[in-house]
């Protein structure tokens, strides 16, 4: 009887010990596959592209722009007449401005080159000509970039080198809101225009270039669309109709909240015509000075 027992109660303890070993060779598998679809995801979002895409983010953060990667053949499906002449997995970075780019970055821009000497130029043109040239050169020196600006034309044409709005779209920046997502428009054959709308910035931004890599392929990055802000019919409807009665009107900009609002400063700035803008500048260049005069006094 007591071997009996003893029998009994070593069983017990052996299928015990056995269920154990299930237990965690099951965990083993789980923990495998979580690690192996980790790194899976980590790889596929950590391509070249988004690597370059991310340095260059990064470095221009600070001076107020956005950075994220596309592929030519991204833009060539998405674009019906403008396209981008490059193999379709070359490396490309489309960059945006946000509100701090004016406020904060080209202030200073203005303290440092005299703007009087290209008055026929834009102060945010050649603020911004600067800052992609500083970061190509600060972050891929020895590289061959081409930069496309968002105020060149093709030769010949009015058509620009890049649909900026089509290029923000194909890197997930902002969703481009097109006449032809409307089911039924009330502008029936009007021509309608689409706009950009981000789901951080609403419309409070602007494109500005667009860095192609030449000399770099990425094949393994994955097309990911971007977030649509503006959801129902009815506001696409209201965006458009407001964007194409008077684009310089902000109301079309407020479409969805975002506390990354142009400052008054900016807002009169881009509605006054650039050759009516010098004594905004001088404004600007005064103020900022007298700031830099106050540090140094402290």
């Amino acid at each position: 009887k007591q071997w009996y027992q003893r029998r009994v109660r070593g069983g017990g303890n052996m299928a015990l010990t056995g269920w154990m070993l299930v237990a965690v060779f099951v965990h083993v598998i789980i923990a495998v596959t979580f690690i192996t679809l980790l790194m899976y995801y980590y790889q596929k979002a950590n391509t070249v592209a988004v690597q370059i895409a991310t340095k260059i983010d990064k470095y221009l953060k600070n001076y107020g722009y956005d950075a994220a990667p596309f592929l030519p053949e991204w833009y060539n499906e998405l674009s019906t007449i403008v396209k981008l002449n490059y193999p379709p997995k070359t490396v490309c970075v489309v960059v945006l401005s946000n509100g701090d780019m004016f406020d904060k970055t080209l202030p200073e821009y203005l303290l440092e080159h005299d703007p009087t000497l290209e008055k026929t130029k834009d102060c945010i043109d050649l603020c911004t000509k600067h800052f992609m040239q500083k970061a190509v050169k600060e972050c891929y020196p020895g590289e061959e970039v081409d930069i496309i600006y968002d105020w060149e034309l093709q030769a010949g044409t009015r058509l620009p080198i890049v649909n900026m709005s089509t290029a923000g779209h194909a890197a997930g920046l902002a969703h481009y809101n097109l006449p032809q997502e409307i089911t039924n428009p009330p502008w029936g054959e009007q021509k309608m225009f689409g706009c950009s709308v981000s789901p951080k910035y609403g419309g409070w931004f602007g494109y500005r270039a667009v860095l192609v890599f030449k000399n770099i392929q990425d094949d393994k990055i994955e097309y990911l669309a971007p977030h649509d802000a503006v959801e129902s019919q009815e506001q696409k409807v209201r965006l458009l109709k407001a964007f194409n009665k008077d684009w310089k009107d902000p109301a079309w900009r407020d479409i969805i909240y975002t506390d990354k609002r142009y400052s008054d400063e900016q807002l009169e700035y881009f509605n006054t015509l650039p050759s009516n803008r010098a004594h905004l500048i001088n404004a600007i260049l005064d103020r900022h000075k007298e700031g830099e005069d106050d540090k140094k006094e402290m």
